[in-house]
């Protein structure tokens, strides 16, 4: 976390993903992308101005506007290095070798089960998706990108998995891809409301229990 930032936003627990995979950018303007990103996580994207940026980050205005010329620029960016970061542990998957599908499935949950633990946090997606028709059209197009990507991915994952005799579930693999992700988007968010990790806990565990037939 850079420097200069209050006593509670130092606190802002960081994403097991690490974000700075992809949009290459300078240190200050990493600093301040991932400021911002911790930001909107707890706050939501409409609550976070560039005066509380500032003010965290122990800069002016002037310079985050210097790196971000708006607000949406900054937006943006910060969607598209969190996405590419979880598209990261996206694995690929072969006929060939069964267990491709579970070290998949295992790889897509390693960011998301420690949210779990993480106060006031659910993720950034998430968070914006709850604010979607607040937001410019340049971010709901990554949003609704991302959500689309994801789920195609993962439907394909189910849906081999479930040939090779991995997993178990009933229907439709991009049906069951539906309900998983927002069953999890749903936990997440539920979880920053109420501070409850069992709640957490509770959904993935019968998401699990229909992925892989009862028993992982």
């Amino acid at each position: 976390m850079a420097e200069g930032l209050t006593k509670t936003e130092s606190k802002t627990p960081q994403t097991s993903v690490d974000a700075d995979v992809c949009c290459p950018l300078s240190d200050t303007a990493c600093k301040i992308a991932d400021t911002f990103r911790d930001m909107v996580m707890r706050r939501g994207f409409n609550a976070v101005s560039y005066g509380d940026l500032a003010k965290a980050l122990g800069i002016r205005t002037a310079s985050i506007h210097y790196h971000f010329p708006t607000k949406a620029a900054l937006g943006v960016t910060v969607l598209k290095r969190y996405a590419e970061a979880f598209k990261q542990v996206w694995a690929e998957v072969s006929p060939d070798d069964p267990e491709s599908y579970k070290r998949a499935y295992e790889g897509f949950m390693a960011p998301i089960r420690p949210v779990r633990d993480m106060e006031g946090v659910s993720c950034l997606f998430g968070v914006l998706g709850a604010e979607y028709q607040t937001l410019c059209p340049d971010i709901q197009s990554v949003i609704s990108g991302f959500f689309a990507e994801q789920e195609k991915w993962l439907a394909k994952v189910f849906e081999g998995g479930r040939e090779a005799g991995v997993f178990q579930f009933k229907g439709p693999a991009r049906d069951f891809a539906k309900l998983y992700v927002s069953a999890l988007q749903g936990a997440m968010l539920i979880k920053k409301s109420t501070s409850e990790p069992a709640h957490f806990d509770a959904v993935v565990g019968q998401l699990e229990a229909m992925l892989f037939g009862g028993e992982k």
